[in-house]
C-alpha cells in the first residue's frame, strides 16, 4: 500500500488533536452559566477530520481483514472501527445539524477513538 505512511500520519494527527482538545476543552468550552451555550466550534470542525479518519480506518482495517481472514487482530480492529463508526455517525449528525448529541457518547468516542486511530496508524506505519 503506497499510501500507508500518509494515512498513518493522518490517523495519528487526528488522534493527537482529539486528545489535546479533549483535555483543553473544559478551559475554553463550557459557558459560564447553565444558560450559556457551550463553545463547540473546535469540536464541530474536528468532527469532520474524525469522520475522515474513521473512513480511512474502516478501509484499512477492512483491507487487512480481507487479506488475512483468520487473523483475530485484524478482525478485532475492523469490528472495533465499525462499532466506533456506529456510535460516531448519529451523534455527529445530531450535534452538527440538529444541535444535539449525547454528551456521554461523546466522552466515550473522544476517549476511545484516539486509541483506535493511534493503533491503526502505528500498524500502518510499521507495515509500510
Amino acid at each position: 500500500m503506497t499510501l500507508a505512511k500518509p494515512v498513518a500520519i493522518y490517523l495519528k494527527l487526528v488522534a493527537a488533536a482529539v486528545v489535546v482538545n479533549f483535555f483543553v476543552y473544559p478551559f475554553y468550552g463550557p459557558g459560564e452559566s447553565p444558560d450559556d451555550p457551550a463553545n463547540l466550534d473546535v469540536w464541530l470542525v474536528l468532527n469532520w477530520f474524525m469522520a475522515a479518519a474513521l473512513v480511512a480506518a474502516l478501509l484499512t482495517t477492512w483491507q487487512r481483514r480481507a487479506a488475512n481472514p483468520h487473523d483475530r487482530n485484524a478482525r478485532a480492529m475492523f469490528v472495533a472501527t465499525v462499532v466506533m463508526t456506529i456510535a460516531f455517525v448519529p451523534n455527529w449528525f445530531s450535534a452538527t445539524w440538529a444541535h444535539g448529541g449525547n454528551g456521554t457518547i461523546w466522552h466515550i468516542i473522544d476517549t476511545t477513538m484516539p486509541v483506535l486511530l493511534w493503533i491503526e496508524g502505528h500498524r500502518l506505519w510499521k507495515a509500510s
